[in-house]
């Protein structure tokens, strides 16, 4: 089951220096990160639990006709070009 949380660039950001912070590279999960912020800010919103991943979430949403950004699938596209090159 995967939860899904609603917060914002700004605790992504702080979540993703916090991670750095801990030697965490690109690709690491930062579960251990977000659990320590999570702690911090009341406004973070848990939305529900789930057994979809996030590329599915998101591209259901597109197909929805929904505008949405999944930093995995941009991950992706930026191995891809530099496999290219």
């Amino acid at each position: 089951m995967n939860d899904m949380w609603l917060i914002t660039a700004e605790i992504y950001e702080e979540i993703i220096n916090l991670a750095l912070s801990h030697g965490k590279k690109a690709g690491d999960s930062m579960q251990e990160e977000f659990e320590e912020i999570r702690k911090k800010h009341s406004e973070i919103q848990h939305l529900g639990s789930t057994e979809k991943d996030i590329d599915m979430i998101t591209g259901e949403m597109r197909d929805r006709g929904q505008k949405i950004l999944n930093l995995n699938e941009e991950e992706r596209k930026r191995k891809n070009n530099e496999e290219k090159n």
